[in-house]
């Protein structure tokens, strides 16, 4: 091996160009070369850092449960009351079972349906948020990957002409 026995060793370089006519091969002597590794002093003044400016993130939209700005206590199929501060949302905050923004959601904190403890690791709230999306096509087995918004409302019309039918 290189640098480590202390021998040299031959290396060979064969060009593959085709303009080179020239059939000779060129040999090519390594010779090791000490590398000296100079660490300079650290100085006190090199450790210090200074910040001159700085400012807060863009926060882009999210679920509540992932708001960088309040913490968020997950529970299972809490929906009479806001736990902890679930209830607290910044201006990016999406309601998971309503995939709107939370300050528009009208069941946020309402009592036996608080969409404010939703989350994507419950079982629960998932079946709460694929029916809210899906509503009538949830019979059919489709997924949320699966419908556009073509067929979420033709879903809503196919289920409101059924309601009227049922009233008579």
């Amino acid at each position: 091996m290189m640098g480590t026995s202390g021998k040299s060793e031959d290396i060979i370089i064969l060009s593959d160009e085709e303009d080179d006519k020239d059939t000779s091969c060129l040999i090519v002597e390594v010779e090791a070369v000490k590398k000296t590794v100079g660490v300079l002093p650290v100085s006190p003044q090199d450790e210090d850092l200074v910040v001159t400016f700085s400012r807060r993130p863009d926060v882009l939209p999210h679920a509540r449960y992932d708001c960088p700005i309040h913490l968020f206590m997950p529970t299972d199929c809490e929906r009479t009351a806001p736990m902890a501060n679930n209830q607290l949302i910044c201006d990016q905050c999406f309601c998971y079972v309503c995939d709107k923004l939370a300050s528009l959601c009208e069941m946020w904190c309402c009592s036996g349906e608080c969409h404010c403890n939703s989350h994507n690791k419950s079982d629960f709230w998932n079946g709460v948020r694929n029916t809210a999306l899906l509503g009538d096509l949830q019979r059919f087995n489709l997924t949320l990957s699966e419908v556009d918004h073509r067929l979420r409302n033709a879903g809503a019309k196919r289920l409101h002409a059924l309601n009227r039918v049922w009233s008579f």
